[in-house]
This record gives C-alpha cells, sequence and structure tokens, in this order.
C-alpha cells in the first residue's frame, strides 16, 4: 500500500483544522473520486489511505450501489456521490433520450436516499457530443433538484471546462433558477477559456458561488486528463478563498492514488500551516 506517515492521514477522510491559525472549530473531509466498476481494489485502497469516498455509480446498474458502498459505510466512512455519466445528458435535443436521462438520474436517487451523506453532484452538457438544449437542460434539472428534495438529496450543479457551464455565470443563474447547489471543480475552473483568456478569476469562482457552494473537486488542472497541484504558490489564494465559505467538503479528482496521496499531503501541509487572513486576485 502507497502511503504516507501516519500524522498526514486523515481519519476516514476527516481533517480537524481546529489548530491551524484562523481556523478554530473547522474541520474539513478530504474524499477520493471512485467508480463502480473499481470496486473493490480502489475503494478499498482509497479507504486504506485515509479518504472519504466520492463514488460514482453504474448509472444502469444501481442495484451495485447497496452491496458496493455499505461495508464502508459501516466502517464509519463519509461516502457522497456523483453522477458523472456522460451518455445520459439531461439537456439532450431529443426529447426521448432527455426523458431517458432523467430517469436513469432518479433511479439512482431512488437507489442512494438514505446512503452516506445527501449530496449528488450533476451535469449539463457534459459530453460535447450530444447535441445539448439548454432550456431543456435547465428545466430537467429543475426537475432532478424537485425529485432529489423528495428523495432528501441536495442536488449540485457542477461546473465544466467546456460549453455553457464553463461560465460561472451560467452555472450560478442556472442554480438560482432550479434551486440548485453548486460542486466547484477547480482544475475545469483553471483549465477554461474564461479563466485563461482573463474573463474570470478563479477567485471569482468562489466568490460567485459562495452561497450555493457544497463541494468542491481539488486538483491542479484538466487538459487530457486531471493533472495533480505541482505548485501550490499558484492555487493558495483559491484555497483560502474556498476557505472562507461552508465548503467543508473537498473531492481529490484523480484517476493516480500517488498522485492523489502527493495532492492531498500539498494540502494538508499548507491548511496545517497557513496563516490566517484572506488574499487579494
Amino acid at each position: 500500500m502507497y502511503s504516507h506517515s501516519s500524522a498526514s492521514v486523515p481519519d476516514r477522510g476527516r481533517l480537524s483544522l481546529k489548530n491551524s491559525a484562523g481556523m478554530a472549530g473547522r474541520d474539513l473531509v478530504l474524499a477520493l473520486s471512485v467508480k463502480a466498476d473499481e470496486y473493490p481494489e480502489r475503494l478499498t485502497l482509497a479507504v486504506d489511505n485515509g479518504f472519504a469516498l466520492e463514488y460514482t455509480p453504474d448509472p444502469l446498474q444501481p442495484e451495485l450501489i447497496v452491496p458496493q458502498v455499505t461495508p464502508y459505510l459501516r466502517e464509519g466512512v463519509p461516502i457522497r456521490f456523483h453522477c458523472r455519466f456522460g451518455q445520459h445528458e439531461l439537456g439532450n435535443t431529443d426529447p426521448e433520450e432527455a426523458c431517458f436521462a432523467l430517469d436513469v438520474h432518479e433511479r439512482i436517487f431512488d437507489t442512494i436516499a438514505g446512503l452516506g451523506e445527501p449530496f449528488v453532484t450533476v451535469h449539463l452538457n457534459l459530453n460535447k457530443r450530444i447535441s445539448f438544449d439548454k432550456e431543456r437542460g435547465i428545466d430537467n434539472l429543475g426537475r432532478l433538484v424537485a425529485y432529489g428534495r423528495q428523495c432528501g438529496l441536495t442536488v449540485c450543479l457542477e461546473n465544466l471546462r467546456q460549453g455553457p457551464t464553463s461560465d460561472p455565470a451560467n452555472v450560478l443563474n442556472w442554480a438560482r433558477t432550479t434551486g440548485a447547489s453548486i460542486t466547484l471543480d477547480i482544475g475545469h475552473a483553471v483549465s477554461s477559456d474564461s479563466v485563461r483568456g482573463g474573463t474570470h478569476t478563479v477567485t471569482g469562482y468562489v466568490d460567485l458561488f459562495r452561497e450555493r457552494l457544497a463541494e468542491a473537486h481539488v486538483y491542479g488542472k484538466e487538459e487530457d486528463r486531471h493533472y495533480p497541484i505541482t505548485d501550490m504558490a499558484s492555487l493558495t489564494p483559491v484555497i483560502d478563498r474556498l476557505l472562507e465559505t461552508n465548503c467543508a467538503w473537498w473531492t481529490i479528482e484523480l484517476d493516480s492514488i500517488e498522485d492523489a496521496l502527493d495532492t492531498r499531503m500539498r494540502l494538508i501541509n499548507y491548511l496545517t500551516t497557513r496563516k490566517a487572513g484572506t488574499t487579494d486576485d
């Protein structure tokens, strides 16, 4: 098992910051992204290395969810859910496909209701090969938020690197329209055209999303894949701003366990040694 020293390993993902400057009483949960088709190896490896879990179900096999996550829930591992369903677009221009996508999400909600943390992240226009209807996407997101509420779930809309949800103003407006909360994906924001072109800053994303921010995906950047944090200095203004919000669940969304552990170590080292105060853009 690849692991850092026990001093840097959170307790089932829970990291207490009570001894950090300006962070009295503040705790975070640091999770690792895992998928149904990685059960049990990656899930067990994540838990053995002190991560909570952000679990993406198989969209067409909801019956796998309970047997896969229950053993870890019994161990006291915090678990949230991530509907990264690229083939099931809520805003599909084909009305039958969009209806089926909504049904796929709702059947997953039926299964995860009462399991783990009552939060689930969803997307609009995730698969750029599927033609996207903005109005249909917003309408179905609203339906999904209402259905989630009936199931006791908070539905969070995630910003993406490309497309309409790469614009933080769209994400905020659509979340307000539908009643959704927001998951901030830092790697998507860093790599988005709006940030690289200077229209927005990543700290600006945090400020815009603050009122609805329920979760963050924390890693370095997204290009052909997700890359780890290699330079904390470039992200410390974002981390500082994030710590000013109520967002206390951070998912390290990296495929490599070694990269995830290194990114977590960099985050923990910064969080436990930072000085109180805010930073400017």
